[in-house]
């Protein structure tokens, strides 16, 4: 108990949970690019950083939506920094909706870098239809796409869940192009972070994974391969080898980087 209460601690340091809440675009998109990746909301367990929880702001006012104005900038965020390059958003951690920097987009993309590479990606009839549309149309507001594909409400979200996980597709802004709440914007991935030369370095398992271990302080394979949807057998693997190459250290189970390798905190 008093491991894992230590661990607690130190992950509200690293997640800069201790600080004064982000208030602007610029922290978040820095929040962001510090741990690598975050949840949009946080889960009961704090299993992973949370964009959300960084902007809480309990002293925020409220608005007559009904929410306060630190849940009104988040909100913001997460639509405008991938439309800046600065953040992935979509449905990558179990489904969830997450933010990415730039460096982790690239390290995880596990495809060709090109705006039609997710034909040689497995995917549904329905969600090759969604990509072959964005290839063809550009970036596309969640409502054209529900009424060009007959999709309810329930089918859109397994899409957007399909093509989140394979990283082929971003939240890319909203559009006001019908009644109601503005409608979010989707695009390919590749077009918005890989569409110049030399825009890729990546992809790396074993840099994402110095990545994840830095930002959760320590981590067990089984957080790893849950986190990027990697059997548990290749996240054990990998983790040793980086152990055998001085590039991180393990006991009881649990893997971190050497005390010497984690850069200084901002």
């Amino acid at each position: 108990m008093h491991e894992e209460s230590a661990l607690h601690e130190q992950r509200v340091r690293r997640w800069h949970m201790d600080r004064p809440p982000l208030r602007t675009a610029d922290e978040a998109g820095a929040y962001i690019e510090d741990v690598g990746l975050c949840l949009l909301f946080g889960d009961k367990a704090a299993s992973l950083p949370s964009l959300r929880e960084a902007g809480r702001d309990e002293e925020a006012e409220m608005l007559p939506a009904g929410w306060g104005e630190d849940l009104e900038r988040v909100w913001t965020w997460k639509d405008m920094l991938p439309t800046e390059r600065r953040a992935w958003c979509g449905r990558f951690l179990g489904g969830r909706q997450a933010l990415l920097s730039p460096r982790m987009t690239d390290l995880l993309y596990p495809h060709a870098g090109e705006p039609d590479d997710f034909q040689d990606v497995a995917l549904s009839p329905q969600a090759r239809g969604v990509a072959e549309h964005l290839l063809l149309e550009g970036p596309t507001s969640m409502r054209v796409v529900r009424e060009a594909f007959g999709l309810d409400g329930r089918g859109a979200q397994k899409v957007l869940t399909e093509l989140g996980r394979e990283l082929l597709i971003t939240n890319y802004g909203t559009r006001q192009d019908g009644p109601g709440w503005p409608s979010c914007v989707i695009e390919l991935t590749s077009r918005v972070f890989f569409d110049s030369p030399g825009a890729r370095t990546g992809p790396s398992r074993e840099e994402a994974a110095l990545v994840f271990l830095d930002t959760m302080v320590e981590a067990t394979p089984r957080e790893v391969a849950r986190a990027f949807r990697w059997t548990a057998k290749d996240a054990s693997a990998l983790l040793d080898g980086l152990v055998r190459g001085g590039r991180a250290e393990t006991g009881d189970g649990r893997y971190r980087l050497p005390a010497d390798a984690a850069g200084p905190r901002p």
